[in-house]
């Protein structure tokens, strides 16, 4: 059996793409640009000092090393993720270099049209990928032999990423200072997923990274955007919700299992958090059947899963009325006049001439 987890890998061109089930809560940070959308369910997404809810059809994009964590919110939430490292945009716009930036959707930007474009390409690649079978089950596929039908649409996905993340305000990428930090934080958030199961205390934390206990309650907040505690409560809530899911355990074994001082307690906590009772969420999560494969801290979704291909199926298909302008309603406005969009229009020109090309090649 195959599972949506992909490496594509020739030449110049690296990314990955995969669709999972978000169920383990774990702070992590990575060299690549990640675009995230959500599928089905519901989200908070825990990142610089801030978190941010998603619902279906949300999109956030994250800049390269930034320190998130992903809490699903209801039974059953599915994301399509995209990785591929900035060099890839640096390429067509030198601001990618030096510059971070955060971009998510809400309500009001959902189904703006550079969005439903976005949507539409990130399906049909994993449409291409997919096309890519192998014998036998791995934890990733990757994809070595050149594929041009794969290649043109990263190559689109790269000029609709510019056309959205150009109107961003860009921010400097971190300093020497804001990287050490970043390594110490690494070492205390390694701690607390080896332990969070037991007793823990902000003491414990703060020795590791020799900080007094005041400091690393501010420098956890400033990090991650929520408190030590509060970072705690979501991987033992997390926990235990995939024990719900995957055992028959009795509740009150769970709790006790994942940290919880008592059944009350958690009893307490899941209902604020997911909105619904630990029995009423096993039995929703009950009825769900789904083929998937644990690696790495991702439940990775099959290639075969009806649902999941029905839903990239009607974004396929939302090729849209939108082929936007920079000027319809619902895309970012852009003056042609200055000197950023001149930027712009020479990255897109680049990317028109390498679609062009592909295009080309396919037609022959």
């Amino acid at each position: 059996m195959q599972f949506y987890n992909f490496l594509y890998q020739h030449g110049h061109i690296a990314f990955s793409q995969y669709i999972y089930r978000i169920g383990t809560y774990h702070y992590n940070w990575h060299p690549e640009i990640e675009v995230l959308l959500v599928l089905q369910g519901a989200v908070e997404v825990c990142h610089d000092n801030e978190y941010t809810n998603l619902g279906p059809d949300d999109f956030i994009i994250l800049p390269p090393q930034c320190g998130h964590a992903t809490l699903a919110l209801e039974p059953d939430t599915i994301a399509m993720v995209l990785h591929l490292h900035p060099q890839m945009l640096a390429q067509y716009d030198k601001e990618f270099r030096q510059s971070s930036f955060f971009l998510a959707t809400d309500e009001m930007t959902r189904y703006d049209s550079g969005y439903d474009k976005l949507r539409t390409q990130l399906s049909e690649l994993m449409r291409q990928l997919a096309k890519h079978k192998v014998d036998e089950v791995t934890t990733i596929n990757v994809v070595e032999e050149p594929d041009i039908a794969i290649e043109r649409e990263f190559l689109g996905i790269l000029h609709c990423l510019i056309d959205l993340l150009k109107p961003v305000s860009y921010m400097p990428q971190g300093n020497p200072v804001a990287l050490q930090q970043a390594a110490t934080f690494e070492k205390m958030i390694t701690y607390i997923d080896q332990h969070y199961k037991e007793p823990l205390t902000l003491g414990e934390i703060a020795d590791i990274g020799g900080y007094t206990e005041s400091y690393a309650s501010q420098f956890f907040k400033r990090q991650l955007g929520i408190s030590f505690k509060a970072y705690v409560l979501r991987m033992r809530l997390r926990e235990a919700a995939v024990q719900l899911v995957n055992t028959k355990q009795q509740i009150v074994d769970i709790a006790n299992e994942c940290g919880f001082s008592d059944v009350k307690v958690f009893n307490t906590a899941f209902r604020k958090h997911f909105h619904t009772t630990p029995t009423e969420y096993r039995q929703v999560a009950g009825k769900v059947e789904r083929h998937t494969m644990m690696d790495n801290w991702k439940e990775y979704i099959a290639v075969d899963d009806a649902g999941i291909n029905e839903r990239l199926e009607t974004y396929r298909k939302n090729t849209t009325e939108n082929e936007a302008t920079p000027t319809d309603k619902g895309a970012h406005p852009m003056s042609e006049s200055s000197s950023a969009d001149a930027e712009l229009v020479a990255a897109r020109e680049q990317l028109r001439l390498a679609l062009a090309t592909l295009d080309e090649i396919l037609d022959k």
